[in-house]
């Protein structure tokens, strides 16, 4: 996502080579830490795109500061080590 902008669920799935079922838990977990922005997909109302947020973009007034970085790691299809790079 930091390169190719936003994506589906289905486009991190294949880019990655990992199962839908972590892709899911894993934007989950991002969104949750607020590392993620979700918007509308046009060409197809069922999905959504997510994006990374702008590190200025993730604190809010009103609540406690998020911590800088989120500890997510996978293991992928070829059991390599994925980790979430942080700004």
């Amino acid at each position: 996502m930091e390169y190719s902008g936003y994506l589906t669920q289905k486009e991190i799935a294949e880019e990655s080579y990992l199962p839908p079922r972590t892709v899911r838990y894993a934007l989950n977990r991002l969104k949750d830490e607020r590392f993620l922005q979700e918007r509308f997909y046009f060409k197809d109302a069922r999905q959504s795109q997510y994006g990374l947020k702008h590190l200025s973009d993730r604190h809010e007034t009103n609540e406690m500061p998020v911590q800088d970085s989120v500890n997510v790691s996978f293991t992928g299809a070829f059991a390599e080590k994925y980790e979430l790079p942080v700004n």
